[in-house]
């Protein structure tokens, strides 16, 4: 970690101040975890200022990370486990080599230790510790323990309490103030000190048992080696043959990025089933349901399989059963962004056909939530009032949670019709079409008539302009970036926004003039709807732009739990998927070969010939060598494996258009 860090802990150009054990990756807002801080050192401190290092030949990899840390010419090494981690610290020549670990802290350096306490076994090596902690982004507080050993027993152990430092001490416990421990050693550069360490949600003792069974020894190559072996085999799911080196290492970056969130944690909370599947660091659905859980379908089904798991576990362990979008800490946290997007990733695994899921079992959680989980003016009239917020969240809009309700609705009724349930499917589709009460035809912008906005319980919308709403009508859009969130009634939409040419006219408009912003999730699917009315060629190019927008290290906004970064797969993949609906539309692929290989043995392989920055437009495509007139494909299509074979070109082209293809009209739309 580092001083001024990210909500993950680490910023690039900033000191380090030790290496923490729990951390969240890619989410906004308040950080979560940095627990349990390791910090070696030449000399004694126990503030991060003062042990903030320079750093000098920073190497990451996948299965291990090193990194010469220039203070006090320490050589510091860790490969991880699934519950831990093994260090490994060369130190210069030194009688007065410190390990410090605070117990107290999270990332930025702030006390989060409610109450608890530290201790040392000299002579087992042996350091356990925890407590309970508060001041994660979900606000519950939570506890965690660990154990760690080191290799070599240390000449003097001590602890702190606060600013004060009790040498020799063995033992410290605290009550919302800095604690910790530390280990002083005399080290030359031919042996290293190492220490390896575990985490657990449970006890200190459910921590070492943890430890005992996953780092048994103090071989760094073999943590390391067995690191390395999960994450070649995760990865290993896509190749990409032929690709340029560092097109290759920036997708598999944010195809990384895309495998960290959520976290298995079975058997981590004593308060669930440890035989049950549990999956935590849900931050949120709302960002994830989109991109995240698509992706997984296809290159780890067994997550989203084990996702759906715990879906059910936490609904029929929940007093009302209620099934959150944050789940963090193991502990549900009401702070959704929406709609009931739990239901979206259940139904979107349901439609593409994940196996080993009860999926009665599923639906009845998804209809708990159609029956109990919208708010009451959604459920009695139809849309979410702009003051309606108890029982939901705090972050309910008007706008925003009808149309995400009403999108949940259709989801529900598609899951009903299948499984039997008629009478649900009759009621949930009647309800998905309530997005249409918020919007407003009378609400005018740039020439175009018609857009949602926030209603009140007495039925008059709100008086916000159509570039604006952010927060006020939506969670984080506005009128003109919501009025495209309709997934499941484009026709209906197409209509209401004057027909086909007018929709493309006005879409075009609202991407030229930035009104879409692709920052954040709200706008994720929206360039495909120019193939939902048959224009691929428009689809391709704005997919390109926003592809651009993924420079280096940069995304166009926070990667909220790999949401941005699966947006990044699909993107260079040449393939969009719609959530929750059994289709991806096409755009054509970035890179000359994709092969994704399927846990049913089965390889679905992606030949974009001509592929490259010049080449955006698809001219012909076929799958298993049949021509592909139409611009899309489905879910079962990649699972059953085959080849899908575009031609690529640098002007736009009659493919997918179903015959309607003008190329003046076309040259106009992509004029800048």
């Amino acid at each position: 970690e580092t001083l001024r860090p990210t909500p993950g802990g680490y910023a690039a150009n900033e000191p380090i101040v030790g290496f923490a054990q729990l951390h969240t990756q890619g989410t906004g807002g308040l950080p979560s975890y940095g627990n349990f801080l390791i910090t070696p050192r030449i000399g004694l401190a126990v503030t991060e200022a003062e042990n903030a290092s320079p750093k000098a030949d920073e190497d990451a990899r996948l299965s291990r990370y090193r990194v010469k840390l220039t203070r006090d010419d320490i050589l510091a090494e860790v490969a991880a486990t699934h519950h831990g981690a093994l260090y490994r610290f060369t130190f210069p020549k030194s009688d007065n080599a410190h390990l410090i670990i605070d117990v107290a802290r999270k990332v930025g350096g702030v006390v989060a230790l409610d109450v608890g306490g530290v201790k040392i076994d000299r002579e087992r090596r042996l350091i356990t510790g925890g407590g309970r902690f508060s001041k994660n982004w979900n606000p519950a507080p939570y506890d965690v323990y660990f154990a760690a050993y080191v290799d070599a027993i240390p000449t003097e152990v001590g602890t702190w309490t606060g600013p004060a430092i009790q040498p020799g001490a063995t033992e410290a416990r605290g009550t919302k103030q800095s604690l910790g421990v530390y280990l002083r050693f005399e080290t030359v550069p031919t042996r290293a000190v190492c220490l390896k360490i575990a985490v657990s949600f449970q006890s200190s003792e459910h921590a070492l048992r943890r430890l005992d069974e996953e780092i048994p020894d103090w071989d760094f190559e073999r943590v390391r080696s067995a690191a390395h072996a999960k994450w070649a085999e995760a990865l290993g799911r896509v190749s990409l043959p032929g690709a340029p080196a560092d097109e290759a290492r920036q997708f598999y970056t944010a195809l990384w990025h895309s495998l960290v969130q959520p976290r298995d944690r079975t058997g981590d909370f004593a308060h669930f089933d440890p035989n049950r599947p549990l999956w935590d660091d849900h931050y949120t659905l709302w960002d994830t349901w989109k991109t995240l859980f698509p992706l997984l379908s296809v290159v780890r089904p067994e997550a989203v399989r084990e996702n759906v798991h715990a879906f059910i576990h936490r609904h029929e362990r929940n007093p009302d059963g209620f099934v959150a979008e944050a789940f963090i800490q193991g502990k549900e946290f009401r702070v959704g962004q929406g709609g009931n997007e739990t239901d979206n990733v259940i139904a979107d695994a349901f439609v593409r056909g994940i196996e080993g899921v009860d999926w009665e079992k599923a639906y009845a959680l998804v209809r708990h939530h159609a029956e109990q989980a919208r708010t009451q003016h959604y459920r009695e009239r139809g849309w979410v009032d702009d003051k309606e917020k108890a029982g939901y969240s705090w972050r309910m809009k008007s706008g925003s949670g009808t149309l995400a309700f009403a999108y949940n609705d259709f989801l529900a009724a598609q899951m009903a019709k299948a499984l039997g349930h008629q009478a649900d499917h009759d009621r949930f589709l009647a309800r998905s079409g309530n997005w249409k009460n918020v919007w407003d035809d009378s609400l005018e912008s740039d020439g175009f008539r018609g857009f949602v906005r926030a209603r009140r319980a007495d039925g008059t919308f709100s008086s916000t302009e159509a570039t604006k709403g952010f927060n006020t009508d939506f969670y984080e859009g506005t009128c003109w970036e919501f009025s495209y969130d309709v997934p499941h009634d484009i026709p209906a939409l197409v209509e209401k926004m004057g027909g086909r040419t007018l929709f493309v006219r006005r879409l075009l408009h609202a991407l030229r003039r930035d009104y879409i912003k692709f920052d954040n999730e709200p706008s994720f699917m929206t360039i495909w709807w120019f193939s939902a009315v048959d224009r691929p060629y428009l689809a391709s190019h704005w997919a390109d732009a926003l592809r651009r927008k993924f420079s280096g290290r940069d995304l166009p906004g926070d990667d909220d739990s790999g949401a941005m970064s699966s947006l990044y797969v699909f993107l260079t993949a040449g393939i969009f998927p719609i959530a929750g609906q059994d289709i991806y539309y096409l755009h054509g692929g970035r890179l000359p070969e994709m092969r994704f290989h399927q846990t049913n043995g089965k390889t679905f392989t992606i030949l974009s010939e001509n592929a490259g920055p010049e080449n955006l437009y698809v001219q012909s495509a076929t799958l298993n060598g049949e021509p592909l007139e139409r611009a899309s494909i489905r879910h079962r299509d990649i699972v059953n494996g085959g080849t899908l074979r575009f031609t690529m070109g640098p002007q736009p082209s009659a493919w997918g258009t179903r015959g309607e293809f003008d190329a003046s009209v076309a040259k106009a739309e992509l004029a800048p």
